[in-house]
């Protein structure tokens, strides 16, 4: 079944997670922890589509392909990272926001596309139900790796269960990828300054977003136990707070086109950075393409996505 795209834009504060589970020992977890961490990749994907325009409910599904965006180690340049996930809810809600229902069984998930095909790892766990993702683990975890092929059908092929019939959905993948070409990972930036990012690829007639994001780095001192002794984080040195994005410290800019320059204002950067602990700004440029199929009932949701991002130093 092949689907007609069209273009949205992606609102985003995105956040590099921890475990939201507690676990009884610190020191170790259980597999079942293990695997509901997994699903941590899916839930910041799901959060993201939604932030993005995307509306799902209970007994709907997501089927979502994407490049470059914040799955991929910042540091990291040497090849384009994709990412791919499938899930489709049942009508049992979960205790989870970003997870709106038991994710149901689809049978085995693959992807087909001119140069290959790549099996989705099933995830699987009581709190959560099923769903299947590229990664095996949380956050760039994957032993295979999604080529980007410009202008390609890339297709989701569902064997199906006794819960829900077989599926193919087709998504296209853009002609060329957005990709910001004035800064780098690491760059120095000055706070007191304007900030002006350049980019190219991406569709020229859709909108475009640009996030900004205060980012901190709480292995910095010892304060409050955040650094611990040694800086290794907390009285023991034991699960250290994770680095990331402020909730809330966040500017989001929709552009109807796609101009290929922004300009944040220095009064911007400082009202977002204030009284925070800020070291880092992430600055993101990001695009979707999003539609939707019916299938058993059920609303499928889909997204191909792409974006790019960079983490640079502040200095005042």
């Amino acid at each position: 079944m092949k689907v007609r795209n069209f273009v949205a834009v992606v609102l985003a504060l995105i956040s590099f997670v921890g475990c939201n589970e507690q676990v009884n020992d610190p020191d170790q977890f259980q597999l079942a922890d293990l695997e509901l961490y997994k699903f941590e990749t899916v839930e910041n994907d799901l959060s993201l589509l939604k932030a993005g325009g995307m509306h799902f409910i209970e007994g709907d599904g997501v089927f979502s392909i994407g490049w470059n965006e914040v799955f991929r180690k910042f540091d990291d340049d040497s090849r384009i990272k994709g990412m791919a996930f499938a899930v489709v809810f049942g009508d049992q809600s979960t205790t989870s926001d970003k997870f709106p229902g038991y994710g149901i069984d689809l049978g085995t998930v693959t992807i087909n596309y001119t140069n290959g095909q790549i099996d989705l790892h099933k995830m699987s766990h009581d709190a959560r139900g099923t769903a299947y993702s590229l990664f095996h683990r949380p956050f760039g975890g994957s032993d295979n790796l999604l080529e980007y092929i410009p202008s390609t059908d890339y297709q989701f092929v569902v064997s199906g269960s006794d819960s829900f019939s077989p599926l193919d959905v087709t998504l296209t993948s853009p002609a060329s990828l957005i990709n910001i070409s004035n800064l780098a990972h690491g760059d120095d930036i000055n706070a007191s300054e304007d900030l002006t990012v350049t980019w190219d690829g991406g569709n020229a007639a859709g909108q475009v977003a640009i996030r900004v994001m205060a980012h901190h780095n709480p292995f910095k001192g010892g304060r409050d136990g955040r650094g611990g002794p040694g800086g290794k984080g907390g009285p023991r040195g034991h699960h250290p707070p994770h680095p990331g994005l402020n909730h809330g410290d966040v500017i989001i800019e929709i552009l109807d086109n796609n101009p290929g320059e922004y300009t944040i204002s220095a009064e911007a950067i400082q009202n977002l950075i204030g009284d925070t602990e800020a070291d880092k700004l992430v600055v993101g440029v990001s695009q979707f393409e999003m539609s939707e199929i019916q299938h058993d009932g059920k609303t499928i949701n889909t997204a191909m996505r792409n974006g790019n991002s960079v983490m640079l130093d502040i200095v005042q």
